[in-house]
């Protein structure tokens, strides 16, 4: 089928017509469509026709928009080999491969998405959003060894991505493996330089393991590293109150709206523990210096009206 076509565009441009690309796509479009479809005549006609006239500084930026287009029409086969021809052309470029995959996720072919991103992390190694794509599909599909091949594999290339390292994590954690997440977690932590959602998911695994003392110190020493985290500084509050320590909550939630003036959930948080612990002064102080505060936001005059 590629020889014919190849021998009709040569044959035309020989008599002195010129390859309109819009019409081949058009052609190509009618022989996916055709019944039954003509899916290799419309890739050849793709392959020999799509780069017709297009300078090469043109070509990703016109190969997108002629796959977005077909894809619109529903021509998918159609959109589906301008991507592969396109990924052909410029096997390094990641973003081509990114929207080649989107594609065969939106017609639902798991096992074709699967085969495109193999190879688009050889061409892409350190592209880590193709290998979390890939981890994530072989996830969704059930095949939780299969993620965790992936994932290892992408470790050997990005042992610094730290988008990896949580993308094991999450699959470990949400497949109930909470021993397999904590050694994932304290990994990241001994490379150093480990981020705020590193030491909060960490506080989290504890949580869900109960160990309340580790849970305490996985939010201590994140909270020396990152005292501007709030959500942290709440997760120790609600800690200490399901401990019934008030005290310590209160201690807790009073540093957090400290460094975290304009975190409106350690406000009402700080209130609601004042007002559950029968101070419901306090708690009208605290929400009054929260609107000082943050005199803009309208969620803090909800709980104040509560409190009358």
């Amino acid at each position: 089928v590629g020889k014919i076509v190849e021998r009709a565009v040569k044959s035309l441009g020989n008599h002195g017509v010129s390859v309109d690309r819009e019409y081949w796509l058009r052609e190509a479009e009618a022989a996916e469509k055709n019944d039954p479809p003509a899916l290799a005549v419309c890739r050849e006609i793709v392959r020999v026709t799509v780069g017709a006239g297009v300078e090469e500084e043109d070509m990703k930026r016109t190969w997108k928009a002629d796959a977005a287009e077909c894809e619109k029409r529903g021509s998918t086969h159609t959109a589906r080999a301008i991507l592969a021809h396109a990924c052909g052309a410029f096997p390094a470029k990641k973003g081509l491969w990114v929207l080649a995959a989107k594609l065969e996720k939106s017609v639902g072919d798991s096992a074709a998405m699967d085969a495109l991103l193999k190879r688009a992390v050889v061409h892409c190694p350190r592209a880590e959003i193709l290998w979390l794509m890939a981890a994530k599909e072989r996830w969704l599909c059930g095949d939780v060894p299969g993620a965790r091949d992936v994932l290892e594999e992408a470790f050997v290339v990005n042992p610094d991505s730290e988008d990896i390292w949580l993308a094991a994590f999450k699959l470990e954690f949400e497949n109930r493996e909470p021993e397999r997440a904590r050694a994932l977690l304290a990994k990241i932590r001994a490379r150093g330089g480990a981020s705020e959602r590193v030491w909060m998911k960490s506080a989290i695994v504890e949580r869900e393991v109960g160990d309340v003392e580790e849970e305490r110190r996985m939010l201590a020493e994140g909270l020396e590293k990152f005292p501007t985290a709030w959500k942290m500084w709440l997760m120790l509050g609600q800690l200490e109150e399901v401990q019934g320590d008030a005290d310590a909550a209160r201690t807790a939630y009073t540093k957090g709206c400290r460094r975290c003036h304009d975190a409106i959930p350690l406000w009402t948080a700080a209130a609601t523990l004042e007002q559950r612990s029968g101070f419901p002064a306090k708690a009208r102080a605290i929400l009054e210096q929260a609107r000082t505060r943050n005199p803009k936001n309208e969620w803090l005059w909800l709980p104040a009206a509560r409190q009358e």
